[in-house]
């Protein structure tokens, strides 16, 4: 059973998982983050909400197989203050800069939307820190065929090796396909 370990802010929270590889989901807001987390575990173990910017922490949980599972707080809209939107943003940067942990980042994109400017961005920053990605299409089952082969095309143009996942947190779509890929 997945265990919800801590919410934080805080850098010296983040040390205590230091010798742990981490598997990490980030994504514009309302991608379905916290969703996607409660499918794999099977339980609500994220809080989810259809208001953009309610993730403002980092999330730990800890997989069936021990595995660290880190939700990140959304890039992009978000209904809170600039300020409150460019503080969450610092602490990812610092983040991502600062833990020495070996990192997978798990970058989330709705298929509908597919790959919006915002999420370039990130992903050549990620490239930047020399952090692995992988990309999760997510929201498959509100998609209709050609908006899936579109965005899976996009995710090819950006690095033609990258993992590719395509799931549907609703339907449980590609969710068993996650757990074995990531042994969770």
């Amino acid at each position: 059973m997945w265990k919800y370990l801590k919410s934080t802010s805080n850098e010296n929270s983040w040390k205590e998982f230091e010798n742990e590889n981490q598997m990490i989901f980030w994504g514009r807001s309302n991608v379905g983050k916290s969703s996607l987390i409660n499918s794999l575990a099977k339980q609500k173990i994220a809080k989810t909400s259809s208001t953009p910017g309610r993730t403002k922490l980092i999330n730990y949980f800890l997989s069936d197989s021990n595995k660290l599972v880190i939700d990140l707080p959304g890039y992009g809209y978000a209904a809170i203050s600039k300020k409150e939107q460019e503080k969450i943003a610092r602490i990812i940067d610092f983040f991502f800069r600062n833990s020495k942990a070996q990192k997978t980042v798990c970058v989330l994109i709705d298929c509908k939307v597919g790959f919006m400017a915002i999420d370039i961005e990130m992903i050549n920053y990620l490239y930047s820190l020399n952090i692995k990605i992988d990309v999760f299409i997510t929201k498959i089952d509100k998609a209709n065929q050609s908006q899936k082969y579109k965005v899976k095309k996009q995710a090819l143009e950006l690095n033609p090796e990258i993992n590719i996942f395509m799931v549907s947190s609703i339907k449980a779509q590609g969710i068993e396909d996650i757990i074995e890929f990531y042994s969770l």
